[in-house]
């Protein structure tokens, strides 16, 4: 290659660069945030156009102060693996070309493909400020609590990890007991003292294959934990709305019921039809499908219990352990008890409807549909006692936005 081609091959890839850091912004500015496009764009199998992302938003973000940025962009960086690790004198895609099996060439072709993917990303719902609008929160409420998060995480990998279905079903429902305990202990909390900022969303990813049925567990999972789940199918993702304890609680028992679920699924193996054809896809659509049902009704109990639980807690907090001397069998103490509980289902109750208003804010042309999956009945059953043996449910409607 003569000088003056590289040198021109050099400005195009310059010029690419900051066509793709541009882009970026663009996508950035219409609601898509680090975690949704590292999906979509990793959905498509180039791992070389998913690492120059990640490069490219680590980049741009590193532009911006640190206050004007929201702590969950750079959190959502940090799980990706995202990081500004070149030196100060390269720029994104010269440092990953220097990084790539077949070096610039292969960078640029997946360079072009990143750009053909987010010139063809739609506006979605923007949940945050992007980075460079973000503001101080006028009054945080508190964070969620780090060692109840640890608990909850060591109970869940125990779950994954047991070859003991009943142990497995243990740890996921105390994790759901322990995290509705602590959701309303938040809203009473934040009711008392007013430091209840309204319910926020979050983007659960929905991936490849039988999205369906893993909408329909993310759904499941959100409904025991006060949430409403809608699935933009064809993005790969759910957004969940709900408040911040209850959508973390969502995370978690997602992520570690697809495991639980992907593992019985791949254990009970694939089926073929009498005729020889192969139903692997059908079954194991319904299996997971009835899983999700199945699991959701068995959070719900166990969220139900941990209510009820929660509910006796505060009442014995309340009167007797602020000193008051009447019995637990005085008229006055019994109606002090009826009031205590008829607050606690009043909070809740205020919360379940600001869910469903920033629901209907968010999505206000909001379609329900039935799924048309194939139904298989040996799949259904054998999902359904993969449930019983492990966790959690779902609806029978699918939540998505209108056209």
């Amino acid at each position: 290659m003569s000088t003056a081609s590289a040198g021109a091959d050099r400005t195009g890839d310059a010029d690419l660069g900051r066509r793709l850091e541009q882009l970026v912004e663009e996508v950035w500015s219409r609601g898509w945030e680090p975690a949704d496009l590292h999906r979509v764009v990793g959905r498509d199998g180039n791992a070389v156009a998913t690492q120059l992302l990640g490069d490219l938003m680590a980049a741009r973000l590193a532009a911006y102060s640190a206050p004007t940025v929201e702590a969950r962009w750079r959190g959502q960086l940090e799980e990706i693996g995202a990081s500004v690790w070149w030196r100060a004198h390269q720029d994104p895609l010269t440092a990953r070309a220097g990084r790539t099996k077949g070096g610039w060439a292969a960078t640029k072709q997946a360079g072009a493909v990143l750009e053909v993917t987010l010139q063809l990303l739609p506006a979605i719902e923007r949940l945050s400020a992007r980075p460079g609008e973000a503001t101080p929160q006028r009054s945080p409420g508190p964070e969620v609590d780090q060692a109840l998060l640890s608990k909850v995480r060591m109970m869940l990998a125990k779950a994954e990890s047991t070859t003991f279905p009943a142990e497995a079903e243990t740890f996921t429902a105390a994790a759901q007991k322990l995290m509705t305990r602590h959701s309303i202990d938040r809203a009473l909390l934040e009711h008392d003292t007013g430091g209840d900022d309204g319910p926020a969303a979050i983007r659960v990813g929905v991936d490849r294959p039988y999205e369906s049925a893993r909408f329909a567990l993310v759904s499941a999972i959100a409904r025991a934990n006060r949430c409403r789940a809608v699935w933009q199918k064809g993005l790969g993702f759910s957004t969940v709305v709900g408040f911040s304890t209850d959508l973390r609680a969502v995370e978690l028992l997602f992520t570690s019921l697809m495991v639980q679920a992907t593992s019985a699924m791949t254990a009970a193996g694939s089926r073929e039809h009498w005729t020889g054809q192969n139903r692997k896809r059908s079954f194991r659509n319904s299996f997971l499908t009835a899983f999700a049902v199945r699991i959701g009704e068995r959070l719900e109990t166990a969220a139900h219990e941990a209510q009820d639980r929660g509910a006796d807690d505060s009442v014995r907090a309340g009167p007797l352990e602020a000193g008051d001397p009447r019995p637990p069998g005085d008229a006055d103490h019994t109606r002090a008890t009826r009031t205590d509980r008829t607050a606690l289902v009043r909070v809740l109750a205020e919360r379940d409807q600001a869910v469903e208003d920033a629901l209907a804010e968010r999505f206000p042309r909001l379609q329900r549909t039935r799924s048309r999956a194939t139904f298989d009945a040996e799949g259904w059953t054998s999902g359904t006692a993969a449930a019983d043996r492990a966790d959690l449910g779902a609806p029978g409607r699918i939540d998505r936005p209108g056209a």
